[in-house]
């Protein structure tokens, strides 16, 4: 069957956008700042090879969870014209063409998934975030075929498989290309405006704001999680403010059991006090709270599976319930997400926080704050490092409280979000 197509004009007007569409090497590497068109510019390719392919074959996007490979499934839908050569299943979310092709947007989260099928090309999306294994499998895929892959994402520290491989394609390595793709690139090209790169630059912390918009490695940012932290900066004495509520974030490991005690007010964010309780409940952890707090105005939040029933505590009640009732709290200040941020993001804005904001901590009362931000670190993975519950260093309880009360409460600060570009 003859297709009528013609290309976008916007990414004929994009020259460097058009030379990693059309670079013929079998393995296309990209690294690039965020929103300067990496995925838009796949989208066009990986359609464009389904387009000349076979009845019966089979093209994949590969996302590293089910939310960004929607975003491009959703996005290729509005660029395919006309409409009428594409059927689209959403259940199983793929796009089956008039030719016969088919194209596939899957997710690397379990690599044992991608085993298995013959593919004739192949998108890898925000690869830096996805496990290597999943790589693996979608090389094997291509065996049989040969089929050409682009692996597209923004730069993300040095210690990951993306990193690796794109110094080598940078080098020559043979049947690899690389390319670069940086905000500056997006802003000449049309595709940004450059305020809003100097806004994220004023908002984000230098490390993030250089891997996201300028594509330049930040080596803290693939081991420390707080790497903005700064003792000389966010280390000081810091008093109760009796007339201002306080906000209470819990983590509710079995041990130890957490909450911090903070305030904001007068544009400055203080670190009251961390009440670290070792073999103990949230019952104890309640009457700690009331005997040193009663007299406060409490606000509540915390880790999201709080609101999961649990016998850990009487009735098979959940958490959030107890502590509602034991520290005698209306419905208003509970204000507990129903979901926890993804560590990733989280870390953007944690870091975004310990550098633009003014924010103290208590060097006797907030120890346990000041160890986990000077040691709790990143797995290559993103996920933060906790697979040793005897390591101080991995076990990161009281900075989970500090990532939940900044989620609540100042998840406005940082406006970028993790979604495709």
């Amino acid at each position: 069957m003859k297709l009528n197509y013609t290309r976008p004009a916007i990414i004929n007007q994009y020259e460097k956008q058009r030379a990693f569409i059309d670079d013929p090497a079998r393995y296309t590497l990209v690294e690039a700042s965020t929103k300067a068109g990496k995925t838009v510019g796949c989208i066009v390719w990986l359609f464009e090879q389904a387009l000349r392919g076979k009845p019966g074959q089979n093209y994949w996007w590969v996302a590293p969870v089910y939310a960004q490979a929607k975003i491009a499934f959703t996005r290729m839908l509005r660029y395919i014209n006309p409409k009428a050569i594409r059927v689209p299943n959403y259940t199983e979310q793929s796009i089956n063409l008039a030719n016969g092709t088919k194209i596939w947007f899957k997710t690397g989260e379990n690599p044992d998934n991608l085993f298995g099928e013959d593919v004739f090309a192949c998108v890898i999306d925000e690869a830096t975030r996805m496990k290597e294994d999943s790589w693996f499998a979608i090389r094997s895929t291509l065996t049989f075929t040969r089929g050409p892959v682009k692996i597209i994402g923004n730069v993300k520290g040095i210690g990951n498989w993306v990193y690796k491989l794109a110094r080598e394609a940078e080098k020559g390595k043979e049947n690899w290309s690389y390319h670069k793709l940086t905000a500056h690139d997006a802003v000449e090209a049309g595709v940004l405006d450059e305020a809003e790169i100097r806004d994220a630059e004023a908002t984000l912390p230098k490390g993030v704001f250089l891997e996201l918009y300028h594509a330049i490695p930040f080596v803290n940012s693939a081991n420390k999680y707080c790497f903005a932290f700064d003792p000389e900066r966010h280390v000081a004495r810091t008093r109760l403010n009796e007339d201002l509520p306080i906000y209470l974030s819990f983590d509710f490991n079995k041990n130890p059991i957490c909450c911090t005690i903070f305030q904001h007010y007068s544009g400055a964010i203080y670190a009251i006090e961390v009440l670290k309780l070792e073999n103990s409940n949230i019952y104890n952890l309640c009457a700690t709270i009331r005997n040193k707090y009663g007299h406060c105005l409490m606000i509540v939040t915390g880790d999201a599976t709080g609101h999961a029933s649990t016998a850990l505590v009487r009735d098979n009640m959940n958490y959030y319930k107890v502590i509602r009732a034991e520290l005698k709290l209306g419905s208003a200040q509970m204000k507990q997400p129903t979901s926890n941020p993804s560590v990733a993001e989280n870390q953007v804005l944690v870091n975004a926080i310990l550098e633009h904001y003014p924010i103290f901590i208590d060097p006797d009362k907030c120890a346990p704050l000041i160890f986990d931000m000077n040691f709790v670190e990143m797995m290559a993975d993103g996920s933060i490092r906790k697979g040793d519950r005897d390591d101080p260093t991995q076990q990161a309880d009281v900075l989970d409280t500090f990532r939940y009360y900044l989620n609540t409460n100042f998840k406005w600060f940082v406006k970028l979000k993790y979604q495709a570009a």
